[in-house]
């Protein structure tokens, strides 16, 4: 977020932008978590196209998102290490 509208925000009662990116990266971890839950009950890696069910839908197309800002290298470090941690070799699934 550019620096003006940190600033601007400041003022805000409750508004930090360190606990906003606390909120999502704990959010990244539930859905992580939901992750390795679903590939320890099915066997399999969740597709976004072709799923069974709408959990699977759900998770593949967030790792599809993942896999996505890996190619582009915008996935964060700690991430890539977690989901490489996880599932070596990881990638999404159609």
């Amino acid at each position: 977020m550019p620096a003006p509208k940190v600033v601007l925000l400041e003022d805000l009662v409750g508004w930090n932008i360190r606990t906003r990116q606390l909120e999502l990266d704990g959010r990244w971890r539930d859905k992580l978590s939901a992750l390795v839950e679903f590939v320890a009950s099915t066997g399999s890696v969740p597709r976004y196209k072709n799923y069974s069910t709408e959990q699977e839908r759900v998770l593949g197309v967030w790792l599809h998102k993942q896999h996505q800002r890996r190619s582009e290298n915008r996935l964060v470090q700690w991430r890539l290490e977690t989901l490489d941690a996880a599932f070596p070799g990881w990638r999404s699934r159609m």
